[in-house]
């Protein structure tokens, strides 16, 4: 039982967790309201004379109506949502019908004074019948709190108990289901008009931080997904990711999260309607008896009222997860220094190509070297490729302690639950297609995941999932990660492409769901880390969900997480910024290689939201094959190095990553874009923009006088004065500055 749930049912139960109790009658509620109540005054609840019953936070009003629907406003009196009121903000579907009208008992209004993990605050309980509702007799209980220390935060549950006298079967639980109109806030031309941070991992280079469509439609489900293509058949893709959707205007944003202390399998749908409104929810699919009596319940939600962009609100989301027990971990030092990818050599990687590849890696000042992707021959066994590495093991770990004696550090690349089975049928980029199936398959059928079916699913690399629930699993990688730390002698992991793994049948594995094998995947990341750690303490591990959202409860055992193939500059920037919100203003996010982005023409875009840098560049003269075409587009020319040193130099200069990232700017409404970075009592602004002419507004500047300096060019701009400095610069592309205090 998740930590979120077990104080949840203790104060439930138990008078002893609660600071006072109170519990409010109708009568009470409305002599609690100030004139006319519910927007301006101080009240956390109270009943207007119009029968609506309204519950408030600093930054968060909910109004309820007589059959339990509720309206959001935030701190101004302003709503998204009052226009087109839903039938039910939070029902449930029993025997393939949605039960979505129930009428508020009047006795049914508890307030509670509580004090839980998340500190002070208030709970209101509203109970409601949906009486004869298609013969279905259901009472529903539904529980908000509000916390002093999340102002702008309303967090709910529902349960649903069967109090008629035969079984239903309940389908799904719809949550927070709201209709949301951007013209309420704004002079906007469309309901639609919202910039979107969708969280759940969907299709590989999908964008997850852009503005709605009218078209827009998805379920966003944080389970696996398939997806039919030509050239991989039915491809398992997604899953995974952050159980959050934000929308937001330039006046404020609306955020919905799941705040479970394990990764569940969730929906979070969002759909633009016919009339341009946007439907959002939470949604779970649990097909579950109930007998007379019994009930179910939703899980945990979060609405999340904000300002400015997604940044607020994953922020919030991060710290409500960690105070449950899913907590961010502290970066080693190494964390922080530029890396040299192997990945620039694709499948052609040997050592030989690394070794001649070094002297120019160590020209730059970068320490870490990483040994990517197909190094070995068997997923599930990970030993070496005897055709390119003809010594086998001994040849790499020959190789490490080469980069040892020449002052680097190397990481090795991995998948963890893959598992090359007797068929491996995948078209692509890889020459690792040796025929038959790895050792810990043949060894060990009964480790792996299975379905409904008995099949084994496969993953999108067409290889078998190890099931994390199984205890003999998590030893066997334990034995992994000692073997490839402490025999090897590697500094740490690259993981990629394991963003989920399915629900599990396999009757071997005894599991009581088949979605644990689901929740407990973060599970093989804590004994990876864990057992990382206590080997190499300052090691470096770093995790890849490829092209889609990075998993926030994987994240929570690593040291760096990655922009993780943006494509493009922006996506460098807002990804970077994301992950800073999620696992702290300092957290060191690697941005991946910067030939993916722009080679030596996009350093500023990782340079100026305080990201790692790193490279995958290549020897002149190397042949590389990629899909049967020879590529040189890496390669380091004499024309690139001068730029790559100078960013390189740059960057070991200032560490800006190592600074803290301040949300002053809306990524998608300010202009130009900007970006800030604190270190110490210094400001490093970066600016982005096709081109730009104008005043720019600095803020987070104290009540001082500021130098401002262009360190990439080397330019002076002159003196601002805070706290609300101004400059008029011009510039194509990017610009960065430093603001230092004058010294007196």
């Amino acid at each position: 039982m998740g930590y979120h749930r077990m104080w949840y049912d203790r104060t439930s139960r138990n008078a002893g967790n609660i600071t006072s109790l109170m519990v409010i009658s109708i009568v009470s509620l409305i002599s609690l309201c100030n004139n006319g109540c519910g927007r301006k005054e101080n009240n956390n609840i109270a009943r207007s004379s119009d029968g609506y019953i309204w519950f408030s936070n600093p930054a968060i009003r909910l109004r309820f109506d007589n059959n339990m629907v509720y309206t959001v406003y935030n701190d101004q009196g302003i709503s998204l949502n009052a226009s087109t009121p839903v039938d039910a903000s939070d029902f449930v579907e029993c025997n393939d019908t949605g039960i979505t009208e129930f009428t508020l008992n009047s006795d049914g209004i508890n307030y509670y004074n509580i004090t839980t993990a998340f500190g002070t605050g208030r709970r209101l309980v509203l109970k409601g019948e949906a009486g004869k509702n298609h013969g279905i007799k259901l009472e529903k209980t539904l529980t908000v709190e509000m916390y002093d220390n999340f102002p702008g935060v309303a967090i709910t549950r529902a349960s649903y108990k069967n109090t008629g006298s035969r079984t239903l079967t309940a389908g799904r639980i719809h949550s927070n289901r709201f209709i949301l109109d951007a013209t309420l806030s704004e002079t906007a031309t469309d309901p639609y008009s919202f910039w979107m941070f969708q969280g759940p991992a969907h299709e590989y280079g999908k964008d997850y931080i852009f503005p709605l469509k009218d078209s827009y439609s998805l379920d966003n489900y944080m389970g696996l997904k398939h997806h039919m293509t030509d050239e991989n058949g039915n491809r398992i893709v997604g899953g995974g990711g952050v159980p959050v959707i934000d929308l937001w205007t330039p006046s404020y944003g609306f955020g919905l999260a799941v705040i479970e202390p394990v990764p569940k399998l969730v929906y979070l749908p969002v759909k633009v309607l016919g009339d341009k409104t946007v439907e959002i929810g939470v949604r779970e699919d649990i097909q579950r008896r109930l007998e007379p009596g019994d009930s179910c319940q939703s899980l945990i939600s979060a609405i999340m009222i904000h300002h400015l962009d997604f940044f607020d609100c994953l922020d919030t989301f991060s710290k409500l997860m960690n105070i449950q027990g899913v907590k961010m971990q502290t970066p080693s030092d190494g964390s922080y220094e530029p890396v040299w990818c192997s990945w620039g050599y694709l499948t052609d990687i040997t050592r030989d190509l690394i070794l001649q590849t070094l002297p120019k890696v160590k020209a730059m000042d970068i320490p870490w070297v990483v040994v990517d992707e197909d190094w070995f021959g068997f997923y599930g066994d990970w030993h070496v490729r005897k055709e390119l590495w003809p010594g086998g093991d001994k040849d790499i770990i020959s190789l490490v302690d080469t980069l040892h004696s020449m002052g680097f550090k190397a990481t090795l690349w991995w998948v963890p639950t893959d598992a090359q089975g007797d068929v491996r049928v995948l078209k692509r980029k890889t020459k690792n297609q040796n025929p038959g199936s790895s050792e810990v398959v043949k060894k060990h059928p009964g480790w792996l995941i299975m379905d409904k079916d008995g099949s084994y699913p496969m993953s999108d690399r067409q290889n078998y999932y190890l099931c994390p629930d199984v205890p003999e699993v998590q030893q066997y990688i334990r034995e992994l990660t000692v073997r490839f730390i402490k025999e090897w002698g590697f500094d740490g992991f690259k993981y990629d492409a394991v963003r989920t793994v399915p629900p599990c049948y396999n009757p071997e594995h005894h599991h009581r769901r088949p979605e644990e094998s689901h929740e407990n995947l973060p599970l093989l990341y804590k004994i990876m880390y864990e057992t990382t750690k206590s080997i190499k303490p300052n090691s470096v591990i770093l995790n890849c969900n490829c092209g889609t959202t990075q998993d926030f409860f994987q994240a929570a055992w690593i040291d760096q997480p990655v922009t993780a193939d943006p494509g493009t500059a922006w996506l460098v920037r807002s990804r970077t910024k994301m992950l800073k919100a999620l696992m702290g203003p300092s957290a060191a996010v690697f941005s991946d290689h910067v030939e993916g982005f722009g080679g030596c023409q996009g350093f500023d875009s990782p340079f100026g939201t305080g990201a790692v840098i790193g490279t995958r560049f290549t020897w002149p003269g190397s042949t590389i094959t990629f899909l049967g075409d020879t590529i040189n587009y890496d390669q380091l020319t004499t024309e690139k190095e001068p730029p790559y040193k100078k960013w390189f130099s740059l960057y070991n200069k200032k560490m800006l990553s190592k600074g803290d990232y301040l949300n002053l700017y809306d990524i998608a409404y300010d202009k130009p874009e900007t970006h800030v970075i604190r270190k110490g009592d210094t400001l490093f602004y970066a600016f982005f923009a096709d081109s730009w002419m104008g005043e720019i507004i600095l803020r987070g500047l104290e009540n001082k006088k500021y130098s401002v300096y262009d360190y990439v060019n080397d330019v002076a701009m002159g003196t601002v004065k805070g706290p609300v400095g101004k400059i008029a610069p011009v510039f194509n592309t990017s610009l960065l500055i430093q603001c230092s205090p004058v010294k007196k």
